[in-house]
C-alpha cells in the first residue's frame, strides 16, 4: 500500500469568536508500508490528526490523501474501500468495548461487517492467536472483567479479526505499564513482520519507536520535522533539540559511549 500525504492542511472549525485553529500546515510525505511505521511528536503537534485524515474522519481543509494514487475522498465508494483496508484503532481502545461476553465483542463486529458465519471462528482464533489473547480462557467473561492489558489486546484483535491491510493504531500503549508496553510492541512487531498486516503507530514514546520501527515522520507544530529511518535520526540529534523533543536516556548514553575514542573502559596500554 503507498500513501500519499499531497501538501495536507487541516484546520479545526471552532464555533465561537475564536479564530480556528491550525493543526496541520502544508503535509507532504510518501509512506510506504512495508516498515513498521512510527509517528512521532509532542502533544498538539499533529500526529493523531493526520491517521484521522488517513481513513477519511477527517477531510483536510486543503491537499489530498492518496491510497495507491486514489484521493481517499474521490467519492462515497473509495472512502468506504479506504476504511476497509485500514484497520483504525483509536487511543484506549477498551473504552469502545461494549459486548456482554469477548466472543460477542468478537461476533457482532464480524457481522456487522458482513463476514461469512462460516469464517467467522477461524478469524477470531487467528487474531487471538496472533496478539496472544487466550481466547479459550476468556471467551464467555465480560470484556469489563479483564485487566487493562488483556482489554488493549482484546480490542486490538477486534480489529485483525477484519484483517485489514494496514492497522493504524493513536497512542496504543497509553496507560500500560513499561512492561505491558514493551510486550504490547513485541507483538505489533511480530505482526507486521509475519506479513499479516502492515502496522503504523502513533506515539508520544520515541524509545519504543526508536526500537521497532523501520520508518519515522516526527511532527513539530504541524509540520514535518524529520522523515526517514530510526537510524538517520539518531545521526541528526540537532533535529530533536531544535524542537524540545529529548533523545531516550539509553540512546544520550549509547552516543556518549560511541563518542569516547578509547571505548567503553578505555586503551589499556603495556
Amino acid at each position: 500500500m503507498q500513501i500519499t500525504f499531497d501538501s495536507i492542511s487541516f484546520t479545526y472549525p471552532i464555533a465561537t469568536r475564536t479564530a480556528p485553529q491550525s493543526v496541520l500546515n502544508n503535509i507532504t510525505a510518501d509512506v510506504q508500508t512495508g516498515k513498521l511505521i512510527g509517528i512521532c511528536g509532542a502533544t498538539g503537534s499533529g500526529k493523531s490528526t493526520l491517521i484521522r485524515l488517513l481513513n477519511g474522519i477527517f477531510k483536510p481543509s486543503s491537499g489530498r490523501v492518496l491510497i495507491d494514487g486514489e484521493d481517499v475522498h474521490q467519492s462515497k465508494q473509495t472512502l468506504r474501500r479506504v476504511r476497509q483496508r485500514i484497520g483504525m484503532s483509536f487511543q484506549f481502545p477498551e473504552r469502545q468495548l461494549f459486548g456482554r461476553t469477548v466472543w460477542e465483542e468478537f461476533t457482532y463486529t464480524l457481522q456487522q461487517h458482513r463476514i461469512a458465519s462460516d469464517d467467522i471462528n477461524a478469524r477470531i482464533e487467528t487474531a487471538a492467536s496472533l496478539l496472544q489473547f487466550d481466547l479459550q480462557h476468556f471467551r464467555d467473561r465480560s470484556p469489563f472483567a479483564l485487566s487493562r492489558s488483556e482489554q488493549r489486546k482484546l480490542g486490538l484483535a477486534v480489529i485483525l479479526s477484519l484483517r485489514p491491510e494496514l492497522i493504524a493504531l493513536d497512542e496504543p500503549t497509553a496507560g500500560l505499564d513499561r512492561a505491558n508496553a514493551v510486550h504490547l510492541l513485541e507483538l505489533l512487531s511480530q505482526l507486521h513482520q509475519a506479513n499479516h498486516s502492515d502496522v503504523l503507530i502513533v506515539s508520544h514514546d520515541l524509545e519504543l519507536l526508536l526500537k521497532y520501527a523501520g520508518w519515522l515522520l516526527v511532527l513539530h507544530q504541524g509540520r514535518i520535522a524529520f522523515s526517514g529511518t530510526p537510524q538517520d535520526l539518531l545521526a541528526q540529534p540537532d533535529i530533536l533539540a531544535q524542537i524540545g523533543l529529548p533523545l531516550p536516556p539509553v540512546y544520550q548514553l549509547l552516543q556518549r559511549l560511541h563518542a569516547q575514542p578509547s571505548g567503553l573502559f578505555g586503551e589499556r596500554h603495556g
